[in-house]
């Protein structure tokens, strides 16, 4: 099936072989060709730079909120953008949550298509 799309132009073939010999040496990972550095780039940035970067600033967002609903001293308009702020968050953290699903199961789909290469453990 990826064969039959690459064919058509449909999907173009990713080339990285310069590059992902210098990542690959340096973290001691194995990528393989150049789509396995593709799907590990993807999959460690999600899982290693989204997800704690989303999560510290879901964090500020709610304690900044917090703050600001208990300074509001009973004014509306202060509770209000403090829930618009804890909702905001609450919507960043799904959104990364769904989003970091999404590319570890694209990775599952490419590993198994690919005979497995063990990339997204």
């Amino acid at each position: 099936m990826l064969s039959l799309l690459t064919f058509l132009g449909i999907i173009e073939t990713a080339y990285a072989s310069p590059y992902f010999g210098y990542y690959c040496s340096a973290l001691g990972t194995y990528c393989g060709d150049g789509q396995g550095f593709i799907i590990h780039i993807a999959v460690r940035t999600a899982n290693v730079i989204v997800i704690p970067v989303v999560g510290a600033i879901a964090v500020i967002a709610i304690l900044w909120a917090s703050i600001k609903m208990i300074s509001s001293f009973g004014d509306d308009q202060g509770k209000e953008e403090a829930k618009k702020i804890i909702i905001g968050a609450v919507v960043g953290i799904i959104l990364a949550v769904t989003g970091v699903a999404i590319v570890n199961w694209v990775c599952k789909v490419v590993e198994l298509a690919t005979a497995g290469s063990g990339l997204c453990a």
